[in-house]
């Protein structure tokens, strides 16, 4: 492989604001990219850095995702959206005007989230895209709630746009089930909870304007109320990219206690022991 600065990577850095940040370029020229990669480089997954396009110069310097291997010598790409709201651009490519940066999965894992946005926001047609893409952003970083949540979403819209299809709708829906059990685990699992009956899925609560992700610890009644009522409630709040204890009642924050954000933040099946003075050891 011929590993060097790119014609991107080279050029001053203000031209190319606000899609490349002072690290991504200090990153670039000292560890430097693959030039005009060889054919096997193209798989699903990539990234990409366009440079040298002719037809469309305002894509150079843009990151691009890989959909897939090469055809007819050029490779098909996406192009990473910067921002969430951002609308998808799809283009064919030559390996000579792409360069591979030495991208971390982390950042791979997010471009490919908001590609995934971007087809869900082109329409149904573009629903079974949006669905592989948030699979290969899982794939480079497994259990990322924010991931998890906007799968789920995606997920229950296909069942629901699918219900002539009894069969496929109900793999969706279980696909949803994995998922939502995967982002409240660390509440689900805490063991004041282990044993008790607890609702997992979407729905509107008390306090928020749209339908909400939501995990609670159902109410032990004799006889069955009109709707579900919890001793507990959490929902996954987009904003802070975490899981929040809410008051069932009117959904307000409930504070939790050192504890119990301590063992949501190390997750399922961490064993913690304490000192005689109440410390972590």
């Amino acid at each position: 492989l011929r590993v060097g600065v790119c014609s991107f990577c080279r050029t001053v850095r203000r031209v190319y604001m606000p899609t490349i940040t002072a690290v991504d370029f200090e990153r670039w020229r000292t560890q430097g990219c693959v030039l005009d990669p060889p054919d096997e480089s193209f798989v699903r997954g990539v990234m990409v850095i366009l440079h040298g396009l002719v037809s469309k110069p305002e894509l150079n310097g843009r990151h691009g995702l890989v959909l897939g291997p090469l055809a007819s010598g050029r490779a098909p790409v996406a192009i990473a959206p910067v921002q969430d709201t951002e609308h998808l651009i799809q283009i064919s490519v030559k390996p000579a005007n792409c360069a591979l940066p030495p991208e971390p999965p982390d950042r791979l894992a997010t471009a490919w989230n908001n590609l995934a946005l971007a087809y869900k926001r082109a329409g149904a047609s573009a629903y079974d895209q949006a669905a592989a893409a948030y699979e290969t952003a899982l794939k480079l970083q497994p259990g990322k709630p924010n991931f998890m949540a906007n799968y789920i979403k995606l997920c229950l819209v296909m069942a629901g746009e699918r219900r002539g299809d009894p069969e496929v709708a109900q793999a969706l829906q279980e696909k949803a089930g994995k998922y939502l059990s995967k982002l409240f685990r660390p509440v689900t699992t805490l063991p004041e909870n282990r044993g008790l009956d607890c609702n997992l899925g979407i729905d509107f609560v008390p306090g928020y304007s749209q339908r909400m992700l939501t995990a609670g610890v159902v109410n032990s009644v004799d006889a069955q109320p009109a709707r579900t009522t919890y001793a507990r409630q959490w929902v996954y709040d987009p904003q802070r990219e975490a899981l929040q204890e809410i008051n069932p009642g009117d959904g307000k924050p409930l504070t939790m206690s050192a504890e119990a954000r301590e063992a949501i933040s190390r997750g399922h099946g961490t064993h913690v022991q304490r000192n005689e003075r109440g410390e972590t050891v």
